[in-house]
């Protein structure tokens, strides 16, 4: 997977940002936006999962840490616990779980097949108007859209689609907290429900699976979770 530092300047807590498939930094770069007071948190971006794994650089910086912080979305929720990250002392999920092509609790597996089969740039902007619910999100989203080409997405998609014939389960940490759309068309709501039986929750009714629009920057995310 691609590593990029969005702010690196030294603090005590640094937030790793699990984005979703598809999608490179952009997002990141959206959400990294810190309040004048409060907490100040360094921020690296984790996309594009053709290869599972962080690389050894990446790993000896997280450890630099004192606190490591995850916020993961979509696919990014499942990448997190596959990333053999440092010891994480607080994790969000948000629209995605650990099981994200399953009937019960993911995408239906003949939906994420027929994705990957027929994906090309006219059915990406398809997939991004399911994504968003359309309206002021999708105009959001195109705004912070990914800078990477259909084919690209496509590799990565059927990277994730082989990688998960395999999976045998969560290898990392465990989420403290997680964020579900009520209008998600990507990770139906009662499959997010079905999946984190037990969990601390936040429900946002309106939000679609691209939940950037309804929550601003990761501040926000963050304080769901402490609520």
């Amino acid at each position: 997977m691609i590593t990029e530092w969005i702010v690196r300047q030294g603090a005590d807590e640094v937030v790793l940002f699990f984005s979703g498939w598809g999608m490179d930094r952009r997002i990141a770069d959206h959400l990294s936006g810190q309040p004048a007071s409060g907490p100040a948190y360094d921020v690296v971006s984790f996309h594009d999962y053709r290869t599972g794994q962080i690389d050894a650089s990446a790993y000896d910086g997280l450890c630099s840490y004192r606190k490591r912080t995850v916020v993961a979305w979509s696919f990014g929720v499942w990448s997190a616990v596959h990333a053999k990250l440092p010891p994480v002392s607080h994790a969000v999920a948000v629209n995605g779980t650990l099981s994200p092509v399953d009937s019960e609790e993911g995408i239906d597996p003949e939906v994420f097949q027929a994705t990957l089969d027929t994906y090309s740039d006219a059915n990406r902007l398809r997939f991004n108007r399911r994504m968003c619910g359309g309206g002021d999100a999708l105009e959001h989203f195109l705004s912070v859209q990914p800078e990477r080409i259909s084919s690209c997405q496509r590799e990565e998609l059927a990277w994730l689609s082989g990688r998960l014939q395999g999976d045998a389960g969560p290898e990392g940490f465990r989420y403290d907290h997680v964020i579900i759309g009520g209008r998600d068309m990507i990770f139906p709501a009662s499959r997010q429900f079905a999946a984190w039986r037990g969990y601390p929750q936040t429900v946002i009714t309106d939000m679609p699976h691209y939940p950037f629009f309804h929550l601003s920057g990761l501040e926000e995310v963050l304080e769901c979770s402490r609520a």
